[in-house]
């Protein structure tokens, strides 16, 4: 029963996600007028804290799962705080701040997810994540409602609410923690080292996906206002939150049970090879297209692959707080991805042959270290 409230809860947390990002995406590089730059500051600035996330299971020893779980519902604080901020630089800051509490509770919330799985990992996961495609896709939609009833203050309010409301319910339903320990909080960094071949490729993979994600905001901005030209920007943002997640996440929901079945019978690594495959093909026929054949070729559910195929992977290869240090891990090692962003703020020059250049780059290198252990089967 838990399971299917956890399932719930995954799904609210999402749809809260679902109206923060697209709104802060376009808010930040459009209303603000920070431009791409903006939204490269704010995608870096929320990866800095996923480094915490390593600590994962060493909290979940100290502290317990639930414990943990229930103080990282303070995580509300900074969304409720950017209500009154127009700053672009300083909003930024003050919302990355809500992503360290999510990134040191949220290997602790898998982890709990894939206890007493019976080796269904890839099932389990898929049914876990089912509803957050739903959840993104009308978080997404409903941004630019609660957009136009109340501006920015009742967006960021409504987000703190939901954050606190999931994180509620994931620290009061969390089940027991006996099997989630282990007898030396040293062997989950013991598990870690071993686990680089996941790793590596899945943070070229980020590095690659924040770099497509900093250059959609703009684009589809552009290619919207042009068919939606003299709208009011009440609807436009409405439109935005719809093309930038509405329509994919709703693709995402058979997407993830399918890749839920692909990682049970076969090595994960396939499915982050195909991932990124998939972002390389995407990103160039996003920037190279425009008006409704670029916002199409975004809908592509591609994060369900890589988030499938990571997850999975990592729960396959290790157990009790071991996993949990694990899936921090990824976070932490995502994080690097994302951070190696920053940088390219300072950048005089940032055209989309730029970046693609590095994004290509980055997920040949992924293909060919993923392609290469697959052929080593380790999981």
């Amino acid at each position: 029963m838990w399971r299917l409230v956890y399932s719930l809860a995954a799904t609210l947390s999402t749809f809260m996600w679902g109206i923060y990002f697209s709104f802060t995406r376009r808010y930040l590089s459009v209303e603000l007028g920070g431009g791409t730059r903006a939204v490269l500051l704010i995608t870096g600035l929320e990866w800095v804290y996923a480094f915490f996330a390593v600590l994962a299971g060493r909290l979940v020893n100290t502290l317990g799962g639930r414990n943990l779980v229930r103080l990282s519902s303070i995580g509300f604080l900074p969304l409720l705080a950017a209500a009154t901020l127009r700053d672009p630089n300083l909003l930024a800051l003050v919302l990355s701040l809500s992503s360290l509490a999510w990134s040191v509770s949220w290997p602790a919330i898998l982890t709990a997810v894939f206890s007493s799985s019976r080796g269904r990992y890839g099932w389990v996961y898929s049914i876990f994540t089912l509803g957050t495609g739903l959840g993104w896709s009308a978080g997404s939609v409903a941004m630019g409602f609660i957009y136009s009833a109340g501006g920015p203050v009742l967006v960021f309010s409504t987000c703190s609410l939901l954050y606190l409301l999931s994180y509620l319910i994931f620290s009061e339903l969390y089940p027991g923690d006996t099997e989630l320990h282990s007898k030396d909080p040293r062997e989950g960094f013991g598990e870690v080292r071993r686990l680089w071949y996941i790793l590596t490729p899945y943070t070229l993979i980020v590095f690659s996906r924040e770099l497509y994600y900093s250059v959609a905001p703009v684009k589809l901005s552009t290619e919207l206002a042009k068919l939606l030209r003299d709208s009011p920007e009440s609807l436009q943002y409405v439109a935005f939150g719809i093309a930038y997640g509405g329509i994919s996440s709703i693709l995402s929901i058979p997407t993830r049970v399918i890749c839920g079945k692909l990682t049970d019978l076969y090595n994960p690594l396939l499915l982050l090879v195909i991932s990124s495959l998939a972002y390389l093909v995407s990103y160039w026929g996003f920037v190279l297209t425009e008006g409704l054949v670029s916002i199409v070729i975004w809908q592509l559910p591609l994060y369900p692959l890589v988030d499938t195929a990571v997850n999975v992977g990592l729960a396959k290869a290790t157990s009790g707080s071991s996993r949990a240090t694990a899936l921090g891990a990824s976070l932490a090692f995502s994080a690097l991805g994302g951070l190696a962003v920053l940088p390219l703020t300072a950048s005089p020059e940032l055209s989309q042959d730029v970046i693609g250049a590095l994004v290509t780059f980055a997920l040949a290198i992924s293909v060919a270290l993923a392609t290469y252990y697959y052929r080593k089967p380790r999981l």
